[in-house]
């Protein structure tokens, strides 16, 4: 067996992207310690997505989104997402930027950050087809 050089990792380009969620998102709960030091539990929600380029290249990303952030309430609006109600997101699409954010801990490391999350208030949700009622 031949083994192949390494290779770096390649960066997405920072840009305007168009995301197809390419499965369902995943809520995660963490332990944490908060400012006055008890133990605490956060909450955060992962999305996976596809980024669709304009050249018609594509790329795979993930990325956490904390219930108090304001890109977080954009992207439930963006997709059209009614709390409290169980919905299919998977395959659902929306548009935003990409960013890199450096590492908190290593300088020499960034990550690609979803950002300004495009949001159609004039577009009604998706429905799931469970329990919908037919508008006539």
């Amino acid at each position: 067996m031949i083994w192949p050089e390494p290779t770096s990792r390649v960066k997405i380009p920072e840009g305007h992207y168009s995301f197809r969620l390419n499965r369902e998102p995943e809520i995660k709960h963490y332990p944490y310690t908060d400012k006055n030091g008890n133990q605490q539990e956060g909450t955060k929600v992962v999305i996976y997505a596809i980024g669709l380029a304009e050249d018609g290249g594509s790329f795979s990303i993930a990325d956490a989104f904390l219930p108090f952030e304001q890109r977080y309430r954009d992207l439930c609006a963006s997709l059209g997402v009614e709390h409290g109600r169980d919905i299919q997101a998977e395959g659902s699409v929306f548009e935003a930027d990409i960013v890199h954010e450096p590492d908190k801990k290593d300088p020499t490391k960034s990550w690609p950050r979803i950002v300004n999350i495009a949001v159609q208030e004039d577009v009604p949700p998706t429905p799931n087809g469970e329990g919908e009622d037919i508008p006539f």
